[in-house]
């Protein structure tokens, strides 16, 4: 008599003699099944984690290439004993998109977040700067009586749109340029509206060394004005080279 025990309704005999019935013949079928699913699923999110990486990388691309666009590679000094011009402008905040901070570029826009300019010592240094700026920022205190005058350049006069002048009324002014230490300052007045104003200066730098430039003006933020692009590198402050 055959001992082997009965086989459950539905249920199949594989070839090593055991059986799968019906209930695990679903089970491995749902297993077949869902792999696809799993499978298909893992492509997705991978596509996905692709996509954002791009995404990130083109976004980090395009930041780059916007401040890269602004600054610039500056060519080095001219010969000692060359008379050299250095350009600038003044741009206000809301030309570059960010109000109520104004700053000092290139004669081409560019940033000037390093040393500015290099020039020779003994040199004549012909500095011109061309503002857009129309809004005024009138001295304060003690600042009014050392920073309204034309300092430090070649007979004490600048050209402000081809007038020679020696200093510019307190209530005119938008920017100064100012290097302390060579004992420079041109004040520059508000630009007409919609226009520009050109400040011209000659001047002979007497030391060498890296100085720091300023606009002593309040044009930035806060209630003072002397807040935000007053003390921020690039902006209203910077630095000149003088080498011997």
């Amino acid at each position: 008599m055959d001992a082997s025990p009965p086989v459950t309704a539905g249920a199949h005999e594989r070839k090593d003699g055991t059986t799968i019935n019906a209930t695990n013949r679903s089970r491995v079928s749902g297993r077949i099944l869902l792999l696809p699913g799993l499978v298909t699923l893992g492509l997705m999110l991978l596509a996905v984690s692709l996509a954002l990486g791009v995404a990130a990388v083109a976004g980090v691309a395009r930041g780059a290439r916007a401040t890269a666009d602004r600054l610039v590679s500056r060519p080095g000094p001219a010969p000692a004993g060359a008379t050299v011009t250095e350009s600038m402008r003044i741009e206000t905040g809301a030309m570059d998109g960010h109000p109520g901070w104004p700053l000092y570029t290139s004669a081409t826009g560019a940033l000037l977040p390093g040393v500015a300019w290099t020039v020779h010592q003994d040199g004549i240094v012909v500095i011109k700067i061309t503002s857009y700026d129309d809004g005024t920022a009138p001295l304060m205190g003690v600042q009014a009586q050392l920073y309204d005058h034309v300092r430090g350049t070649l007979g004490g006069t600048e050209l402000v749109d081809g007038k020679t002048v020696a200093w510019v009324p307190n209530q005119q002014i938008a920017h100064t340029f100012t290097v302390p230490a060579l004992g420079l300052n041109l004040p520059v007045p508000a630009a007409p509206t919609g226009g520009t104003v050109t400040v011209v200066a000659r001047f002979t730098p007497e030391r060498a060394g890296v100085f720091v430039w300023q606009c002593y003006a309040p044009c930035g933020s806060a209630d003072s004005g002397m807040g935000g692009p007053m003390s921020a590198m690039g902006f209203m402050e910077g630095k000149v080279r003088v080498i011997a």
